[in-house]
């Protein structure tokens, strides 16, 4: 019996031991897993604040793009493209050396023709197809 008493048996100073030594042994887990789990945020936050930069730089990007495309150059630029010019502007038609030797005085006048041709406005053009030119002298 007494080696079973010994057995079980232990001094306060071994128990006191036994209880820090399994504190800090779960403190040392504790905080190596919250050191894990602050890397992770870090990372995390890092990986965002990039998006985020990217994200801004878009923005920007997309800011500037529509002050471009609201701005009267682009409108001009773009109505050109589609071959929509004002009243006031007249078409040029710049040719190189190489393409005007190669073009006769009869093609150099046609398109001449064609470039100081007005266009009309869309209504003045369905205007015309339905009820015939109009007439700018009349009377209304």
């Amino acid at each position: 019996m007494t080696t079973q008493t010994n057995r079980l048996s232990l001094t306060i100073s071994q128990f006191v031991t036994l209880l820090l030594l399994t504190i800090l042994l779960l403190s040392l887990a504790n905080f190596g897993l919250r050191a894990v789990e602050r890397y992770r945020l870090r990372h995390r936050a890092d990986v965002l604040q990039a998006a985020i930069a990217a994200e801004r730089e878009e923005y920007a990007r997309l800011l500037a793009r529509k002050a471009y495309v609201a701005s009267p150059e682009y409108q001009a630029r773009l109505a050109h493209e589609l071959g929509l010019y004002a009243p006031n502007e007249r078409r040029l038609i710049v040719l190189d050396g190489e393409s005007l030797r190669n073009t006769t005085v009869e093609e150099e006048r046609v398109v001449v023709r064609e470039a100081d041709m007005p266009v009309q406005p869309y209504w003045q053009q369905w205007w015309e197809a339905f009820f015939g030119p109009l007439d700018e002298n009349a009377a209304p």
